[in-house]
């Protein structure tokens, strides 16, 4: 799961970094938003995942 997360964290950084580039070349604000989506993704997959891991604790005791 760790792998998983990591690779899509990856993932994300390279996305960020190429719209970042994109977006310093064409000032197109469409740039921005790509972001801020890949932002909000990746926070919501980390909370999707840090409550799956706290659940799992809670289980196994």
């Amino acid at each position: 799961m760790f792998a998983l997360l990591r690779g899509l964290a990856i993932l994300a950084l390279l996305l960020i970094v190429y719209a970042g580039f994109r977006y310093a070349r064409e000032r197109d604000p469409r740039w921005l938003r790509n972001i801020r989506v890949v932002l909000f993704s990746l926070l919501g997959i980390g909370v999707m995942f840090g409550i799956g891991l706290f659940i799992e604790r809670l289980t196994l005791g």
